[in-house]
């Protein structure tokens, strides 16, 4: 069932996926505005921020052909 809204002009039909979205607010920096995630910090503030990504793989570990993990077969 397509969910109905009622408004001044009677009820409506809403198509799912045409909501309106919210429109997107930046700071502003004297006459500038400034894009989220594009402020500067301090070398200290980096390198925490580095700190507490989590740590992955760069390469995936290749093992020996014909071997098990750890000598198994």
């Amino acid at each position: 069932m397509i969910p109905a809204e009622f408004s001044a002009e009677g009820r409506q039909y809403i198509i799912p996926g045409t909501e309106r979205i919210k429109r997107q607010t930046f700071k502003t920096e004297g006459k500038q505005l400034v894009v989220p995630g594009a402020d500067r910090i301090s070398m200290r503030e980096h390198m925490e921020r580095l700190m507490l990504k989590p740590m992955k793989p760069r390469r995936h570990q290749i093992g020996l052909g014909g071997t098990g993990l750890f000598g198994r077969q």
